[in-house]
């Protein structure tokens, strides 16, 4: 039993600039399909290696691009960073952010759980070795690194099984809340593709689309497109977080991971073991089978693979009470982003179960002739599907790792929220960022926010800010009881000019507690990135 464990904030990063959770939720509503071309980024680094091979995918815009001052990185060391480890150092923060939990207040119970693969940076890497290379490029300072520089002090874990490497984190992750290891857990993963050297090894596998396109379950499918991505979660004990007051997206009522043992090779999957695998999660979470409403498949749109999932999917899944099972898999709109895919495709399937809305598959037109969905109720959603309750009212999602590593997980949705209680609002609102131009910029997001927000949400609004950010070293206060007036003089800050109604505060200054605690979504921290990248000789 590794559940019931609360979601309670995500941030992620996926191709096509997405560097929002709204921004992910409307690209896989719409369908939209990310991928693109080879950035030059890239292909001017390695130049010819690149030629001959199919390198349309899910790329992320300015992968090397990085605020290292905010984490007390000085430039030598940020350009030995794997960017990698950049992101995850900026989606844990995000993370956090949503969550509106301040990391002191957690740090000390905080575990972090890391997926990743890759080490494309360690190629780009020129002159003298140094101790930053080891540091800056093994797996195990991923997850190191975001606990050092955040000061965490629970479990840290550096995962590799593959493509199922961020949903086994989270797995590990519910596992270490449940044992109580920790309190709060950071689980999650992350892919980046820098160098040409694991895509020509895939190509020869004949594994990817020639097309650059992935189409899971459409009988146009022809392999997968590699993409980039990352992802992580904030968790909690479900009681845990009904206690402090978190807003929760989503329950994992339970996880677990196994292996395809011998199969006729080494990166064929065994649909026994899938389905195995999930009636064992399913019956250790005290779900039924007919609970389950829509489930986020691993959906890579390769001719063995998809068949294969769809058949331990009606296995264990499947209905013959004539209600629809929707399957999909968020690689039509990304390409799999290997060990950030498991938890990718969570984040869609926690985002799902939070909107009540089945998002539609994207690049799915017509079903492979070789999956044989008779008789499982299974159907591929090709518009939105209202969530009603004659669907089921869970979620569940599968990542399988090429390594044979399976990892599979259920979800719910959030239990009823307490009686709303009343949130005083504060007369004004805390300001504070790590430098004075990311105030700034801090100040103009909050400005045109608040223009827009209604004056009912005003409360919430200065409680969320108050409690829930990291207090940093430029902070001030913007009296205001009202957000037309905290607009007003936030865009006075924004443009360097004075405003009655803006402190600045010292360190050690007060400002007047909320209360009450409430949690909605605030701007994002406008990081001030510089390009750190070494490149090749």
């Amino acid at each position: 039993m590794t559940g019931p464990i609360a979601v309670v904030g995500m941030a992620v990063r996926a191709p096509g600039g997405v560097d929002s959770l709204d921004a992910y939720w409307s690209a896989i509503l719409h369908a939209r399909d990310l991928t693109g071309d080879l950035p030059e980024d890239r292909r001017g680094a390695f130049g010819a290696d690149w030629d001959g091979m199919v390198t349309r995918g899910g790329y992320l815009d300015a992968p090397f691009d990085f605020d290292p001052k905010f984490f007390g990185i000085a430039p030598k060391e940020a350009r030995v960073l794997d960017p990698q480890h950049r992101l995850l150092l900026e989606v844990t923060w995000e993370a956090f952010e949503h969550a509106a939990i301040p990391v002191a207040a957690v740090a000390e119970a905080t575990g972090v759980f890391v997926g990743i693969t890759g080490r494309d940076y360690w190629q780009w890497l020129t002159g003298d070795p140094n101790s930053y290379w080891t540091i800056g490029n093994g797996h195990s300072f991923a997850a190191g690194r975001i606990a050092y520089t955040l000061g965490l002090q629970g479990p840290v874990f550096a995962l590799d099984t593959a493509c199922s490497s961020s949903l086994v984190s989270v797995h590990t992750a519910c596992r270490a809340l449940v044992a109580g290891d920790c309190d709060v857990a950071v689980a999650g993963g992350v892919n980046l593709i820098l160098a040409p050297g694991t895509t020509r090894s895939v190509a020869q596998t004949g594994a990817l689309s020639p097309e650059g396109r992935s189409r899971p379950f459409d009988a146009g499918a022809n392999g997968f497109v590699r993409g980039e991505g990352c992802g992580m979660l904030l968790l909690k004990r479900l009681a845990d977080a009904r206690r402090d007051g978190d807003r929760i997206l989503a329950v994992i009522n339970g996880t677990g991971i196994n292996h395809d043992g011998r199969t006729s090779t080494f990166t064929t999957p065994n649909v026994s073991a899938q389905a195995r695998l999930i009636d064992s999660v399913l019956a250790a979470a005290g779900v039924s089978a007919g609970d389950i409403g829509f489930h986020e498949a691993h959906g890579t749109g390769t001719p063995l693979g998809d068949p294969a999932e769809l058949a331990a999917i009606g296995a264990a899944l499947g209905r013959r009470d004539g209600r629809p099972l929707y399957v999909g898999s968020v690689k039509g709109n990304i390409g799999h982003t290997e060990s950030a895919a498991g938890v990718l495709g969570l984040v869609k399937a926690v985002l799902c179960v939070h909107h009540r809305t089945i998002a539609p598959q994207a690049n799915y037109q017509e079903p492979n002739p070789r999956i044989d969905l008779s008789g499982t109720g299974i159907e591929i959603p090709v518009a939105p599907v209202p969530w009603d309750d004659r669907i089921g009212g869970c979620a569940s999602t599968s990542s399988y790792g090429m390594s044979g590593t399976n990892a599979y997980a259920v979800l719910s949705p959030a239990p009823p929220p307490e009686p709303a209680r009343n949130v005083p609002a504060a007369d004004g609102i805390l300001l504070s960022a790590a430098t004075p131009a990311a105030l700034a910029a801090l100040a103009r997001r909050y400005a045109a926010h608040l223009a827009a927000l209604p004056a009912a949400d005003y409360p919430a609004f200065t409680c969320t800010a108050n409690n829930g950010r990291t207090r940093l070293k430029h902070a001030v206060w913007v009296q205001a009881a009202e957000p037309g007036g905290a607009a007003a003089a936030l865009s006075a800050l924004a443009d360097g000019s004075a405003h009655p109604a803006v402190r600045t505060l010292d360190p050690g200054d007060p400002v007047p507690a909320v209360p009450a605690r409430a949690v909605v979504s605030l701007p994002g921290y406008p990081w001030q990135r510089g390009t750190y990248v070494v490149a090749p000789a």
